[in-house]
């Protein structure tokens, strides 16, 4: 036999019987599918697409890219990718402005995600000009490492205030709460605790702040008495959930003020049967309790030494009117009352890189008459809680005291911000509102001065509230705008801190 046989015959006879074998298939099928034989009829398939689309929305100032390439947003948002297809998008932030994150086909906060074409698929990009840090440079508030102004722009929270967990405990040594002022404690706290929605590292409570209002900080009020105990008695609970909040705020690109309070709605035990009104030991353990290497590295975390100083009261020395400066300092010579300077001084020891608020004293916290001590640590700021910001029903006296709680210190080169305001004393003072408008529209903006106002998540038991916001079904941010008052008067500072936010967003 010969090399090219197979059973004595030729093997390229094959190609020939393949082609035979295919003619009488076709002509099996042609027969079908003209309803010849006892064949069925052929059902119609689906034709695979060839492309599926992806659309790219873009807020803020910032861009995405594809790879594959195809979406190169602002100038092309929506490209046509093959089914199957990976497809990476990266979020590029302007100068100035921070990635905030994915929604849509995307989830979280990386900078980069990846979409499979299995269907026409949508995604949205977000940037906003939040900070990842800020600093003191030549006296005024800065974005860290910049030269760029940083005016905070935000909301109080009173829900971490409350200690739930050791309110039998502490609670009782404090001045009583009524029960319904500890219902809207406890409500406000399980909306500021709530988990982040699905593809979000933050909850809706700081979602509602950064995109309805803009806000870029959040002012925590924390409790002095939960966070000593814990140092005490070396539990975690309370101090876990602070922490928790802070890293959700940060993820939501907010710039957080912790705040310290030694006062009833935390359950600060009272001392000598008043509220504590001067920082001492206690509040030293407390901020050691409290901060971590976590927060002493990250400068979007602001350390408000102590709440609301007042040394008349703590040590019987000077007025209200006219404050006692070296008690604000030192305290009033012998614990437990130490003084803002003094516990500040230790608390930079704890926290080299964060910036410091001290809080002001006397009429609305100001600094009528204060000079900056010689040893006041460096990257530091003051602040200040104008509640009664309406004076005498006039503008220029208004404006008059103004300039003398704050806004002459401002001018003189050091940092000045609000971190309490709220619109207690507008309506009647200020019938026509325009005292209001002036102080939140032109005078703050006028002396780079920024404002957290009082407060977001309630409770609302006080007539000067803005936003009353603790109601948050499926976690999702239902606020309104306290207008009116609980009195029927018609109140508007929430529509102008609001138009004030936008404005400068």
């Amino acid at each position: 036999m010969g090399r090219n046989t197979a059973h004595g015959r030729p093997r390229n006879d094959f190609p020939i019987r393949g082609l035979i074998f295919l003619v009488m298939a076709a002509s099996v099928a042609l027969i079908s599918a003209c309803g010849g034989g006892a064949a069925s009829p052929a059902q119609p398939t689906a034709t695979s697409p060839q492309a599926f689309s992806l659309i790219v929305s873009v807020s803020g100032n910032g861009s995405v890219t594809s790879s594959p390439g195809g979406i190169e947003c602002g100038s092309s948002c929506d490209g046509v990718f093959s089914p199957g297809s990976q497809v990476t998008l990266q979020a590029v932030p302007a100068a100035g402005y921070l990635f905030m994150g994915w929604s849509g086909a995307c989830g979280g906060s990386a900078a980069t995600c990846t979409v499979t074409m299995s269907r026409p698929r949508s995604v949205s990009a977000a940037f906003s000009t939040q900070p990842e840090g800020v600093a003191v440079v030549g006296g005024r508030l800065v974005v860290a490492g910049t030269s760029t102004p940083f005016i905070p722009k935000g909301f109080n929270t009173t829900g971490v205030l409350y200690p739930v967990s050791y309110a039998s405990t502490l609670c009782p040594l404090a001045t009583p709460l009524d029960p319904q002022v500890v219902q809207y404690l406890e409500d406000a706290q399980a909306a500021l605790t709530a988990p982040p929605p699905p593809g979000l590292a933050y909850n809706a409570s700081f979602q509602a702040m950064v995109q309805d209002w803009h806000a870029n900080t959040v002012r925590l009020n924390v409790s002095q008495g939960a966070l000593q105990y814990e140092y005490a008695h070396e539990l975690s609970s309370y101090t876990d959930m602070v922490r928790n909040v802070i890293a959700q705020a940060r993820a939501a690109g907010l710039v957080v003020i912790v705040d310290m309070q030694a006062e009833k709605y935390g359950c600060t035990p009272d001392e000598n049967g008043n509220t504590q009104k001067l920082p001492d030991i206690n509040t030293e353990e407390a901020w050691q309790q409290l901060l971590d290497p976590t927060l002493t590295n990250d400068k979007g975390v602001i350390l408000e030494v102590f709440n609301e100083p007042d040394a008349s009261i703590a040590c019987d020395l000077g007025t209200y009117e006219q404050p006692d400066w070296n008690a604000w300092e030192t305290g009033c010579g012998s614990e437990p009352d130490q003084g803002m300077l003094t516990v500040g001084q230790y608390l930079r020891a704890l926290a080299p890189n964060n910036v410091l608020f001290f809080n002001g004293q006397g009429v609305d916290f100001g600094f009528n008459g204060f000079v900056v001590p010689a040893n006041m640590p460096s990257n530091s700021a003051y602040t200040v809680h104008p509640f009664d910001y309406v004076v005498n029903g006039s503008e220029s006296a208004s404006i008059s005291s103004w300039d003398t709680w704050f806004g002459n210190f401002e001018q003189s080169g050091h940092a000045v911000a609000v971190t309490a305001w709220d619109e207690d004393f507008e309506c009647p003072n200020d019938p026509n509102q325009t005292i209001t408008d002036e102080f939140v529209l032109t005078y703050l903006p006028q002396h780079s001065i920024g404002i957290i106002g009082y407060a977001w998540d309630g409770p609302y038991w006080g007539s000067g509230y803005l936003v009353n916001s603790y109601d948050y079904p499926g976690n999702t941010a239902n606020f309104q705008l306290v207008d009116p008052d609980s009195s029927g008067c018609s109140q508007n500072g929430g529509r102008q801190l609001q138009q004030l936010f936008l404005s400068n967003s």
